[in-house]
């Protein structure tokens, strides 16, 4: 394995050194006439090989660290809207659960049922399944079909949703009827809300840099922060959103019982994070997604192993890696 990957890194290397050329001519006297190689899209080969190269030392990389060999699945977006997927690293195997128009999703804790947004019918709704392996069923819609539902979040007990609808947090059980209504403001958005271990509920309040999370206990609203897409960690701990001094999105941490907002180091230079969410099985590290170390800027998903301040990417795709959830083997 180590041999072939080594063969391959040189074999690139040389193509590296080899495109430096910004044209070739080769001239060979055939009838009189020459013949001219042009090399095209020097830039993009150049960009793909480099690529290739990050690839192979990250599956060596990957290959060697313990967080790797600890995966048992990551779901993911591909796109927006898009395909919800499955790979399951005990056979490497990429599976879609969801085929087309899905939108954010959340997995229970004991990974046995998904909430998603589908826009299928025309217009967002919420739906639940159960997950058998490599595939869903008993499929059923959780909102009414005519509010546009969004956003939705499994309570940590798996027993209730929460999710957007029209611009307003609710919550419903899992046979779609709504058991409270959190917000009632019909001139503010609300949206991207998310359950804590104890029941509270962080959302987004507004759009844009004026983004705010809130966090709702037992009827009382308190605003904690400036940001968006919060989503609370095993130990209490919220992670979230939120703009740098240099514009960029970066991922934020307010530990358990504490105003204080932390920049996590994970964070890397002139590109943006998104989507961060405690990986199920451990308390010890967090996936997100992230356009670093990729040309075309496309997010891809990486996990931060918090007792070693390393982070690895996870996964990629053609298309965006979106609100990537991982879970841990047993």
């Amino acid at each position: 394995m180590i041999k072939r990957i080594v063969f391959m890194v040189l074999i690139f290397i040389f193509i590296l050194t080899a495109i430096d050329l910004k044209s070739y001519e080769a001239e060979y006297n055939v009838n009189r006439q020459m013949i001219k190689v042009d090399f095209a899209s020097i830039e993009k080969i150049r960009n793909l090989t480099l690529d290739f190269l990050k690839g192979v030392v990250d599956i060596v990389n990957n290959d060697n660290n313990f967080v790797y060999k600890n995966i048992s699945k990551i779901y993911y977006l591909s796109g927006f809207p898009g395909d919800i997927k499955l790979k399951d690293f005990n056979n490497a195997k990429v599976i879609t659960l969801v085929k087309g128009k899905a939108g954010n999703f959340d997995i229970s804790q004991n990974g046995q049922r998904i909430v998603y947004a589908s826009c299928k019918t025309g217009i967002w709704q919420i739906y639940v399944a159960d997950i058998n392996k490599d595939e869903l069923s008993d499929i059923h819609m959780l909102s009414d079909g005519v509010s546009r539902s969004e956003d939705p979040r499994l309570s940590w007990d798996g027993s209730k949703v929460v999710y957007k609808r029209n611009g307003d947090i609710v919550v419903c059980g899992l046979d779609g009827h709504i058991i409270q209504k959190i917000t009632n403001t019909p001139d503010v958005e609300e949206w991207a809300p998310s359950f804590s271990p104890d029941g509270r509920i962080a959302y987004t309040m507004g759009k844009g840099d004026k983004s705010q999370i809130v966090i709702w206990n037992n009827g009382n609203e308190c605003i904690v922060s400036k940001g968006w897409y919060p989503n609370f960690g095993d130990d209490g701990s919220l992670y979230f959103i939120g703009k740098s001094n240099d514009n960029e999105d970066r991922i934020y941490r307010i530990p358990p019982n504490s105003t204080f907002r932390e920049l996590l180091h994970i964070n890397a230079v002139g590109v943006n994070e998104a989507d961060p969410h405690w990986v199920i099985g451990t308390n010890k590290m967090l996936s997100f997604n992230s356009q670093r170390i990729n040309y075309e800027h496309r997010y891809e998903g990486y996990i931060e192993d918090f007792t070693s301040n390393k982070v690895f990417k996870i996964i990629s795709d053609r298309k965006s890696v979106l609100n990537p959830i991982v879970m841990m083997k047993n």
